[in-house]
């Protein structure tokens, strides 16, 4: 029989038949594939890790069944779970995924940023708000519906005095273009945009945004998410 080896990360796992799970991984070479553990339901089961979200490894699969034979992990992210917010904004990064991606489609540059933004969740602390929101600026950036700050989307004027989000279009736009049901974006939050979009994840530690403004940009982002997907982000 045929086997591959990818490079994954374990999105979820559910029960299968008495004893296994399927398991639901973000590969960097296959994108979003489903697969089988057997028998990892067992207490004694060598791969019963491998059904944990988070999970990052090097998966071998045998095909066709797409049965997981084994497994070198590279990271377990362990310590998202040592802290609520950590916890719910990893969560909030794998739900992203499954919205966003197809079965079998491949996004490497996607893949990477995953793995940056649940290494900078993990191992950096009081970002994970931050991270989150950049994460979701990267996904509506690369759907088509970037958040261009500079001008507004409907007429080019420069954006200089209160600036809404377009919910119907996922689109910043000015006052004067503005759609019944858009929501209002603040001074700080905007600013807080610019500069998490501007900053790479292994800088993120040195961002020190106004008081109050992460909490807007993830409501305004989650929002423009379930515009777009009709997936509320479970987000303390």
């Amino acid at each position: 029989m045929d086997t591959i080896k990818i490079k994954a990360i374990v999105i979820s796992a559910i029960d299968y038949k008495e004893k296994d799970k399927l398991v639901t991984l973000f590969s960097l070479e296959n994108g979003i594939i489903s697969a089988k553990l057997k028998s990892v339901k067992v207490s004694s089961a060598k791969l019963k890790f491998a059904k944990e979200p988070f999970c990052f490894g090097e998966f071998i699969i045998q095909k066709p069944a797409n049965i997981i034979t084994s497994v070198e992990v590279i990271d377990t992210f362990y310590d998202v779970t040592k802290s609520i917010d950590k916890y719910y904004c990893a969560c909030a990064i794998l739900e992203i995924i499954k919205q966003t991606m197809q079965i079998g489609e491949i996004n490497q540059q996607f893949f990477v940023e995953t793995l940056k933004a649940l290494s900078t969740i993990c191992y950096e602390e009081g970002i994970e708000k931050y991270t989150l929101s950049k994460f979701l600026l990267s996904v509506f950036d690369a759907m088509g519906y970037q958040f261009t700050l500079e001008k507004c989307l409907e007429c080019g004027q420069t954006l200089r005095h209160n600036k809404w989000l377009n919910l119907d279009y996922g689109e910043i736009v000015c006052s004067a273009c503005r759609s019944v049901g858009s929501i209002e974006i603040s001074p700080k939050c905007h600013s807080a945009f610019k500069i998490l979009s501007k900053t790479d994840y292994e800088n993120l530690k040195t961002v020190h945004l106004a008081k109050g403004s992460e909490s807007e940009c993830l409501d305004i982002l989650n929002q423009n998410f379930y515009k777009r997907f009709n997936k509320q982000l479970t987000i303390l």
